[in-house]
């Protein structure tokens, strides 16, 4: 079981991410972007190959992504409404993940054979995550369900919203919110 170490691809403002081994050197090359329909990630290996791609299929609430090997689709992807411990099936390669998108672990397996696992290092604050691969052949793809897996662990930051659109406090009186009212008129008898 080899181990492999990424950055964070959502949180990297780099155009590519490199994927270490657990002796720092440089395994793969991880390039592309996510956000629209039919955005690619690619997988090169270091002498510029590539690997495998995965291309998101559709928007929303419960986006699908295509897995490919060699330009041909092996296996599709798509997130489930559930709970926070979530299982997906990946069609086509008939993997099972199994996980929590909360805390960005998860076990993948094929049958009762774990295929690899994926926590983010704790030492690193999360900007790292490492992935445990069973087999060398399967680490391509599992770095691409891993991506897959960290971008639906995102949570958008609601701060800069926040802060946007905050209202003053009701609790302090001496604030306008530049609405006028008409003074109260005194009772006449």
């Amino acid at each position: 079981m080899r181990k492999l170490y990424m950055r964070d691809h959502a949180t990297d403002r780099q155009p590519a991410t490199v994927i270490h081994d657990e002796n720092n050197d440089a395994i793969y090359l991880l390039a592309g972007k996510w956000g629209l329909r039919q955005d690619v990630l690619s997988l090169y290996n270091m002498l510029g190959d590539l690997l495998a791609e995965v291309s998101q299929q559709s928007l929303g609430l419960l986006p699908r992504f295509a897995l490919y090997v060699d330009h041909q689709r092996v296996g599709t992807v798509g997130k489930s409404l559930g709970f926070v411990r979530e299982v997906v099936y990946i069609r086509g390669l008939n993997w099972v993940i199994v996980g929590n998108a909360l805390t960005n672990h998860y076990r993948v397996f094929r049958g009762s054979h774990l295929v690899f696992s994926m926590a983010p290092l704790e030492e690193t604050g999360g900007a790292f995550l490492e992935l445990k691969v069973s087999s060398e052949r399967d680490e391509p793809l599992a770095i691409l369900v891993a991506c897959v897996l960290n971008h639906w662990a995102k949570r958008p930051d609601a701060s800069p919203a926040k802060r946007r659109f905050r209202l003053p406090s009701l609790a302090n009186p001496n604030l306008s919110y530049g609405i006028s009212c008409p003074p109260s008129s005194a009772k006449k008898d």
